[in-house]
């Protein structure tokens, strides 16, 4: 009479293949994975500049719609508070503009701690160097992780420059 015999489970040479072939899935897998805080961050960075385009589309139309538009220092009033202007766009300034058309927790460099709000905003100097706004964890422009925004200058260039650096991000 003849009997057979069924394996019952794996054998030891099975399970290092399977061992084997999952270890080089979990090198060439995991650093795709751990790169997600820094795509979460270049996202919310966009997120930004998209909310900031519109914010400076919306304060322009209304300008245009007042009639200053044309003038170099104008004031507009939005949510019942007057911002300035600069040839209808708003002026580089956080507390007196951006304060009023952007909506979050932003802390301001030196002065707060970047860790302990949604974003950081630096007002160095506002009529040369414009106004960035860095997303949590990051303090300073070096770091290369920034929104810059910059009214115009005239009324021939007659737009903003809207800049997003995420390399370091």
């Amino acid at each position: 009479m003849k009997t057979s015999r069924h394996s019952l489970g794996f054998t030891l040479l099975e399970l290092v293949v399977v061992i084997v072939v999952l270890g080089i899935l979990a090198v060439t897998a995991a650093p795709r994975f751990l790169n997600l805080q820094n795509d979460a961050r270049k996202s919310i960075l966009a997120g930004l500049k998209g909310a900031m385009e519109s914010a400076a589309a919306q304060v322009y139309s209304k300008s245009a719609i007042e009639g200053s538009e044309s003038s170099e220092a104008g004031k507009l009033t939005v949510n019942g508070k007057q911002i300035d202007t600069v040839y209808g766009y708003p002026k580089s300034q956080f507390k007196d503009v951006w304060r009023e058309l952007l909506v979050g927790d932003f802390g301001e460099v030196p002065y707060d701690k970047p860790n302990e709000h949604e974003w950081m905003w630096h007002n160095p100097d506002p009529a040369n160097d414009g106004l960035y706004f860095m997303p949590r964890g990051y303090s300073n422009k070096t770091q290369l992780c920034f929104i810059m925004y910059l009214p115009p200058t005239s009324q021939a260039s007659s737009t903003y420059t809207l800049e997003m650096e995420n390399s370091g991000c």
